[in-house]
């Protein structure tokens, strides 16, 4: 047996080289265990349906500024979205530049991890044996499929799962189906879109218990329904210090509400990104996981998809809605998410739930062992989260931030769950979903940092007035973690910030605008949206046309030859998707 490392991990997708990275530079030796054949995670894509990965054609719900690491562009060529091969070639340089590819064991899938004699003893299913003096899992949230339960379960017709699918059009339907896509996530919008553009079945999409939208680019005229270009400006790059200032994430930005509304449906009155009667609920703005292919709402739009609330019973093939509507269908698309798998924990350490390990990273019962990538945001991505956990995580390791005790560490996480709780205000179904706005003021008072403050006093306009006005309008990123919370800013920081620059609003322009500018521009609109009330105004109007007709937008008949285009399953080459990219199976990120 190899003598110990500092910190072994478990996992070699996003959070596991993340967390390896942080740990280097914090001065512990690493080791890597991958149960695969490469590092990558999900975003290594199979054909193997034992595997659980993204689809065939899977492209980022979450832009490329939001979701690459701090200190490593993904580069342009992915474009503002990109593919699953994409996120594959970046993690690979990534490993590379940071000195972490020969320090991957693959096919060595974790058995089981217990302590003895104050060492982690892993041992692999091969037979091979690992120990280290810290632990860290980063196996994902994709291990298992949720179970399929509920009325579902007797619906006699074909059920399938999401995670069972590398392309939706591989369920083969066509005319004569019926088609009821459940579930409210990315992964459903992106089936929706798919069967929406490749067959003749007809669909029904099915939410329970409402849904939040935001389109991942703006809705462009001449772009056939649910299309966009992977390269076209990133919505959920409308955020910044300064904006920040101006508005608040925990009110539900007051005044820029209603042009999130405005960006994805091209109406002021499109009701929490949809505008259905069928999908509304009272969960204010950023207290739900936004769905961020709101593109595939185009379908509903134009007529193409029923949507439908959740289903209350099913019998034989006859599928009954919780506001009395009954369908036949021949197929329902399970879209239910997933579960980790911490099976080869002990179990008295497997019995924590991950939102109550201390600041979601540390357990509480046994601070050497560590989870990364379990907390899932509303908005943003998970790498942001990942990041800003490695980064929390570093400082402990290093020294510089002090753990309590396990007894304070369970109070202090238990104090943590009920304030998030009441960021909420409601049961959560999944109780991973965390507001990142809500973590990031967690996090760094956890780091005796104060963000806002942090970046207005490192760059100060009196010494630097071009670099301040490109730094506090850096959007919400792990390029903004970075400048918040590293001791100093380098050269390659200094260039990216031009890249990374908020746009302004309407015209998508970064470029050439002054700070001068982008504040009296974002604080006039803002300003006089707050005073006016116009978020509560265009609710309340879109609210009262849901009520009476179901739907706050008039019906947008699909543009001529876009529903004879969609008669017979259609084949999309792979050099087509860089100019306007179809329907991108399976988002993530």
């Amino acid at each position: 047996m190899k003598p110990p490392v500092d910190l072994l991990v478990i996992g070699a997708g996003w959070a596991g080289l993340y967390a390896a990275k942080y740990a280097r530079e914090a001065g512990l030796e690493v080791m890597i265990l991958e149960g695969r054949y490469d590092l990558g995670g999900v975003w290594n894509y199979t054909d193997d349906p034992a595997t659980i990965t993204v689809m065939r054609n899977t492209v980022s719900s979450s832009s490329r500024h939001v979701t690459e690491a701090s200190d490593f562009s993904m580069g342009e060529a992915a474009g503002n979205f990109f593919r699953h091969e994409d996120a594959l070639g970046f993690l690979r340089r990534y490993a590379d530049r940071f000195g972490l590819s020969d320090r991957i064991v693959t096919s060595a899938r974790v058995a089981r991890a217990g302590k003895a004699d104050g060492l982690w003893q892993v041992d692999a299913e091969d037979g091979r044996c690992f120990t280290a003096k810290r632990l860290a899992i980063a196996t994902g949230v994709h291990q298992r499929r949720r179970p399929i339960s509920g009325p579902v379960t007797e619906f006699t017709g074909a059920v399938v799962h999401t995670a069972d699918l590398k392309h939706p059009l591989d369920l083969g339907v066509g005319t004569g189906d019926h088609v009821i896509v459940y579930g409210g996530g990315e992964t459903a919008a992106d089936v929706v879109q798919d069967l929406a553009t490749g067959t003749a079945a007809e669909i029904t999409w099915a939410i329970r218990g409402g849904q939040h939208f935001f389109r991942k680019a703006p809705l462009r005229r001449g772009q056939p329904p649910g299309g966009y270009d992977r390269y076209d400006m990133a919505l959920d790059e409308y955020s910044s210090g300064a904006i920040g200032v101006m508005t608040s994430v925990k009110s539900a930005v007051p005044g820029m509400r209603h042009l999130g509304n405005l960006g994805t449906s091209g109406s002021l009155f499109s009701y929490q990104g949809h505008g259905v009667a069928e999908w509304q609920n009272e969960i204010p703005l950023y207290r739900q996981f936004f769905n961020k292919n709101g593109h595939a709402l185009e379908h509903v739009w134009n007529g193409c998809v029923t949507p439908a609330r959740g289903i209350a019973r099913c019998l034989g093939n006859t599928v009954v809605f919780e506001d009395g509507r009954e369908v036949q269908a021949s197929h329902i698309v399970c879209s239910f998410g997933y579960q980790p798998d911490f099976s080869f924990l002990p179990d008295e350490l497997a019995a924590v739930p991950t939102d109550r390990l201390h600041r979601l990273v540390f357990h509480p019962d046994d601070p050497s062992l560590a989870f990364f990538g379990f907390a899932r945001p509303t908005i943003l991505s998970l790498p942001y989260m990942i990041e800003l956990q490695c980064l929390y995580a570093a400082r402990v390791w290093f020294g510089r931030v002090v753990l309590p005790d396990p007894e304070t560490m369970r109070a202090e996480a238990d104090a943590d769950a009920a304030a998030l709780d009441a960021v909420f205000g409601y049961e959560r179904s999944n109780r991973n979903i965390t507001c990142p706005f809500w973590y990031l003021e967690v996090m760094m008072k956890a780091m005796q940092e104060d963000s806002l403050r942090r970046l207005f006093a490192r760059f100060d306009p009196r010494r630097d007035w071009p670099l301040f006005s490109k730094a506090v309008r850096v959007p919400a990123s792990p390029l903004l973690l970075r400048l918040i919370t590293s001791d100093a800013v380098g050269p390659e920081e200094r260039a990216r910030m031009d890249e990374y620059i908020s746009p302004m609003p309407f015209g998508f322009r970064r470029q050439n605008v002054s700070l001068l500018r982008y504040l009296l521009t974002y604080g006039l609109m803002i300003g006089l949206s707050r005073l006016l009330r116009l978020d509560a105004l265009f609710d309340a109007i879109a609210r009262r046309r849901m009520a009476r007709r179901g739907r706050a937008i008039a019906l947008r008949p699909a543009p001529a030859g876009v529903a004879a285009a969609v008669s017979a399953p259609v084949s999309i080459p792979s050099s087509a998707v860089d100019s306007i990219p179809p329907s991108p199976g399976g988002s993530a990120a």
